[in-house]
Formats: C-alpha cells, structure tokens, sequence
C-alpha cells in the first residue's frame, strides 16, 4: 500500500476480538451514525483445524489439553459467529463489504514471538501472490481515494 495514503482507522484483531470487523461495522452503525458510503475489507485466517485423533483412550480431558483444542474450538465458534452478524449487517445500502479468510497451510500459536521472522523471510514470495496482488487491486479501487482528483 503507497506511502502517500492519507491516515485512515483501522482495527486489529487477537484473542479478544478474533474478527473486529464487527467492531468495525458496529461503529460505523452506531456511533458514528452517518450517512456515508463505508468500505470494508477484512483479511483474517479464522480457521483453526488442529488435527486430532480420539483414539489415543484420553477422553474429554485429552481432548482439551490436545494443542489448544478448546481455545481454537472457542476461537472458531466466535469467529462463526460474528462472521453472521457481520454479513448481515454488511448488506446495509452504505456498506461494501470484502473478507479474504486464509487458511493457513501451517500451525502458528498465537503467542509466537517467532511469527514476525518467519513473515519477513517469506515475503519476497508473498509479495509476489496473486492474493496480495488481489488485495492492492481492490484497495485501489474500492478504497483508497485520490483527494487531488
């Protein structure tokens, strides 16, 4: 995204708001209040699939300590949920609305100091993607606005 680009807001997630756009969007609906054109586009993973086998004899108990099964099954749950409630509220006449949803080919536990080195070794291949490629099109496009023109 250029440098040139005017500050806008913009809201990030983690453990206590997996998917802010509803955050996002309740501002939008509620406290601002106005009648405005509003674009949205949210980028997230919300797909937590750790796989797991319920026949090692553990039960319910090996089932929760497994990997962080539960938080991931509480994350999921969550991130359905608001995925509903923001696909609704989004199909107001003033809100566009675009969600990209990785899944992600690797585990990454959410308190890996580690993921910024990992990002930055990846990034001349990412930068390359046809999903960033996707990503700056529909930012130039949809969102980003040029105040000289």
């Amino acid at each position: 995204i250029p440098n040139e680009v005017t500050p806008e807001i913009f809201i990030d997630g983690g453990l206590f708001a997996n998917d802010p756009e509803l955050m996002a969007l309740w501002a939008i609906r509620m406290q601002w209040k106005k009648l405005v054109n509003y674009h949205i586009l949210s980028v997230g993973t919300c797909d937590y699939n750790t796989p797991i086998s319920l026949s090692d004899g553990t039960g319910i108990i090996g089932w929760m300590m497994h990997d962080g099964q539960l938080i991931n099954t509480l994350m999921t749950a969550t991130c359905s949920l608001t995925e509903i409630i923001s696909n609704n509220v989004a199909k107001s006449s003033t809100v566009k609305r675009m969600k990209f949803n990785y899944k992600l080919k690797t585990d990454i536990a959410l308190d890996n100091t580690d993921f910024p080195k990992i990002f930055d070794k990846e990034w001349d291949k990412l930068k390359q993607a046809e999903d960033l490629k996707a990503l700056i099109y529909f930012y130039d496009t949809y969102i980003h606005t040029d105040k000289n023109s």
